[in-house]
């Protein structure tokens, strides 16, 4: 997996945001992504792009959300590409404090547009104005006491996150 072609580094990026890489017994193993069942296209092409046999199931079930929400899961066992995830940068286990960019040369716009398209939002306020949203775990501590001060104030404290 080149990470400096664009699909490659895209895929990356979303599995790191919304993959699960598992360990078994042995080196039973399995790396897998559950989307919303209307987007199961990004899982076909992940399929395409991935020279392993894996296969994309589906299931409803009832959610925080909704009474019946039907997901696609994409699913792949094989050892040598998860170990190839895993040395990129894929943790095994949960990884919502432990992932970083790839540690190896990446094309960076892609990665993140994963990252954000698995994590995030892009879009508009109801005033017109234009933002990207990120959802993370970091857990923040500010270094200043009262209310936290906006991030854009110049001089003002900042949070440090772990």
């Amino acid at each position: 997996m080149d990470l400096e072609v664009p699909d490659y580094a895209y895929m990356f990026g979303f599995l790191q945001a919304d993959g699960h890489l598992s360990k078994g017994t042995g080196q039973k193993g399995r790396m897998t992504v559950e989307l919303s069942a209307r987007d199961v296209g990004i899982l076909h092409e992940f399929q395409r792009l991935t020279p392993y046999n894996s296969n994309i199931s589906g299931r409803t079930r009832s959610t925080n959300f909704a009474a019946s929400h039907t997901s696609a899961i994409w699913s792949l066992c094989a050892l040598e590409a998860r170990t190839k995830l895993n040395e990129l940068g894929l943790p095994y286990g949960r990884k919502s404090r432990t992932i970083a960019p790839p540690r190896v040369p990446f094309s960076q716009r892609d990665y993140l547009r994963g990252v954000i398209d698995a994590d995030g939002s892009v879009g508009f306020t109801a005033k017109g104005f234009p933002f990207v949203s990120l959802t993370t775990r970091a857990v923040c501590h500010w270094t200043a006491s009262g209310p936290p001060p906006s991030l854009s104030t110049p001089g003002r404290a900042r949070p440090t996150c772990a």
